[in-house]
């Protein structure tokens, strides 16, 4: 049998094919070869971008570096010498307040009771620290609290005497100074929750001593309400409890 003999217009037909089939892989092909490229390229920008990035920071890390060790070279550049105390001194009224270096006994001269005596002359003030504790020691309810609370420079604050509670050498002293800061109101109440863990105390926390003393109020009210319920309870509890052979209560189950 003779082979099929395909005809011009097949075989045009044919080659058309393969022309399109051919010009459509060298399309992919070149498509590939943009992606593959501007891949390339927007990886190499990223890597220099990168190194850009890293060297910027580096000189700035160089420069702060640099004005560190400027200023600290500066500062001891710039120190004076310590001066000697002083021994043959004139006092001099126009530099009476710099305290003279590595005695906080004088000030450029003065004794300590000159400089005082000097201060309240010209009606300078004292610090408020210094006026704290003068007021603390001249309080006649300093004497109440624990020895520990007499030696503070001022009276304590009820947020301060709170946090003692945390620590188990202090909760007594704690204790007394809560009982001495806060309404008689509370006093019970301080007493019961402490003999069962003072810990417990710290539910009453607040950044504000008014606070806190509100805290102990209402908690106050809750537990003498807590008290009362339980006694209603344990009375009644009695009342119908079986009683001896005389007769009063209710007798119990045979």
């Amino acid at each position: 049998m003779q082979p099929h003999q395909l005809t011009r217009a097949q075989k045009a037909k044919i080659k058309k094919r393969e022309e399109r089939r051919r010009r459509e892989r060298q399309r992919r092909e070149d498509e590939y070869r943009r992606r593959i490229e501007r891949l390339r390229r927007q990886i190499e920008e990223a890597r220099k971008r990168r190194q850009r990035l890293l060297l910027a920071l580096l000189v700035a890390l160089l420069v702060i570096r640099e004005s560190l060790l400027t200023a600290f070279r500066r500062s001891h550049s710039y120190w004076p010498d310590p001066a000697s105390e002083p021994k043959d001194w004139i006092p001099d009224p126009s530099n009476d307040y710099a305290p003279a270096p590595g005695n906080d006994d004088h000030c450029d001269g003065y004794s300590y009771e000159q400089w005082n005596r000097m201060l309240n002359k010209r009606g300078i003030k004292l610090s408020r620290k210094a006026e704290l504790k003068a007021a603390w020691e001249a309080d006649p309810e300093r004497e109440l609290f624990p020895q520990r609370y007499q030696e503070w420079g001022y009276k304590p604050f009820l947020t301060e005497v709170m946090n003692d509670l945390t620590d188990q050498r202090y909760q007594p002293e704690a204790l007394t100074g809560l009982k001495l800061l806060s309404p008689p109101e509370v006093h019970r109440y301080l007493d019961e929750v402490y003999a069962i863990n003072p810990t417990n105390i710290l539910h009453c926390r607040a950044d504000l001593s008014a606070d806190i003393v509100r805290n102990f109020q209402s908690r106050a009210v809750v537990w003498e309400e807590q008290r009362r319920r339980h006694a209603e309870e344990a009375k009644r509890d009695k009342e119908l409890s079986p009683k001896g052979d005389d007769g009063e209560g209710v007798p119990g189950p045979k």
